[in-house]
């Protein structure tokens, strides 16, 4: 039995940000760097949408497109940044909202890689015969709920949004899959509470500051050195094992850090535009829900066909996890 992959849909909070600096927004000398560039507005969620209103929104669209009833799913895979709640995950939740009596759930989380490790779970479930129909949820939920981060031009790439992805069997989508953890590479890029009044807090201690991510020079070179070397090589790789070259991929779709990182990586990758789409003025950098998103926004435009070869890639964090995939859409 192979993995098909059905559909993708996104659902896309109203509330759109178009990105100017913000007021009462200090000096900042990383403010105008490369790392934080190409976004023109993006979505915010909360407090209109909590993180289950997102993924059953996207589960609700991807039930109406496909037409499949909710009782007939299996597994959900969901990966959520932020829950609504430190803990449990927001799967039971969707699960129950959108109908899916009969269905598991599994909460995943490989940060911005999570999709693609969404996917490859969904293929495994398949292909053993467990499962018949599973749909993989991302939702983010992030910057909206983070009114100081928000003060800071650094957070100007961030936006919400989420995404539901039916897998169920047929003719094998999947040509081949990539994944790889760099624990090298582990805490370079963290998200933390600030300090207060010169002073450190833990998440879970009285008092910590509001959450926040503390960009040095340092921190943000050593991220651009680790992403543009891991991403080409995790997609090379993924090809090679498919027997394929760059010049046979119809769409690669990457992570949407900013643009820096989208320009270098199809250059050394191989594939330029047009044989590329990307969401990130419009939607900002989604982490895990990156792809997606922009996969269904490439499905919606016709830029992506019955039989069309396409490649995605992208990293997690500081570079401690990258994760690639060659799809032939089906």
């Amino acid at each position: 039995m192979k993995a098909q992959i059905v559909d993708v849909v996104s659902f896309m909070p109203e509330r759109r940000v178009v990105n100017e600096p913000p007021e009462g927004s200090s000096e900042d000398a990383l403010a105008d760097n490369a790392f934080f560039s190409g976004v023109h507005e993006r979505r915010f969620a909360s407090p209109d949408y909590l993180s289950e209103d997102l993924g059953v929104r996207a589960v609700e669209r991807l039930l109406e497109r496909t037409g499949i009833l909710p009782e007939t799913i299996d597994l959900l895979v969901c990966s959520c940044i932020f829950s609504d709640t430190f803990w449990p995950g927001i799967g039971p939740a969707i699960q129950h909202r959108v109908g899916a009596r009969q269905a598991t759930i599994l909460n995943i989380d490989t940060s911005c890689s999570s999709y693609l490790s969404g996917l490859n779970t969904a293929r495994a479930f398949i292909e053993s015969g467990q499962y018949k129909r599973v749909v993989v949820v991302t939702v983010t939920n992030f910057i909206s709920r983070l009114p100081e981060f928000q003060k800071s031009r650094r957070s100007s790439v961030l936006g919400d949004g989420a995404s539901a992805t039916l897998v169920a069997p047929g003719a094998a989508s999947i040509l081949a899959r990539y994944e790889r953890s760099h624990g090298e590479h582990y805490g370079l890029f963290r998200f933390e509470p600030d300090v207060v009044d010169g002073q450190f807090k833990n998440y879970w201690e009285r008092g910590c500051g509001p959450i926040t991510v503390n960009f040095s020079r340092d921190m943000v070179e050593a991220i651009r050195t680790n992403a543009l070397g891991l991403v080409p090589d995790a997609v090379g790789r993924c090809l090679a094992e498919a027997r394929l070259s760059p010049s046979d991929v119809d769409l690669l779709v990457t992570h949407q850090p900013n643009e820096t990182f989208l320009k270098e990586w199809r250059a050394r990758i191989g594939i330029l535009p047009p044989r590329t789409h990307d969401t990130l003025a419009r939607y900002g950098n989604l982490f895990q829900g990156s792809i997606p998103v922009t996969l269904a926004d490439a499905l919606e435009s016709g830029r992506i066909r019955r039989g069309d070869i396409v490649a995605l890639g992208t990293f997690s964090n500081g570079g401690d996890f990258v994760s690639s995939m060659v799809l032939r859409w089906q």
